[in-house]
């Protein structure tokens, strides 16, 4: 297994702690950047997870990656009207 994708996995996921942070030091709108970013890298990872996870856990994977994207949507669109308002 490459170290590569791994590590960008670890750099990308590590973005959800940061946001908190980012939104205290700069604005709100740059924390829910960072948090739709966040979220968007653990549905990607949890889409790895698939490939290798039990047949009887891919309903559970499939709703994880469901609801994080559905949450950085969210985060995208509330980042938006912060920002045209």
């Amino acid at each position: 297994m490459s170290k590569g994708p791994l590590l960008r996995q670890l750099v990308l996921t590590t973005a959800i702690l940061a946001a908190p942070f980012i939104a205290w030091f700069y604005s709100a709108e740059a924390g829910l950047v960072v948090m739709a970013l966040a979220l968007s890298a653990g549905s990607f990872v949890l889409a790895g997870a698939l490939d290798v996870s039990p047949e009887h856990m891919h309903r559970w994977v499939r709703l994880g990656i469901i609801v994080n994207l559905t949450l950085a949507a969210a985060c995208l669109a509330l980042a938006l009207r912060l920002l045209l308002r």
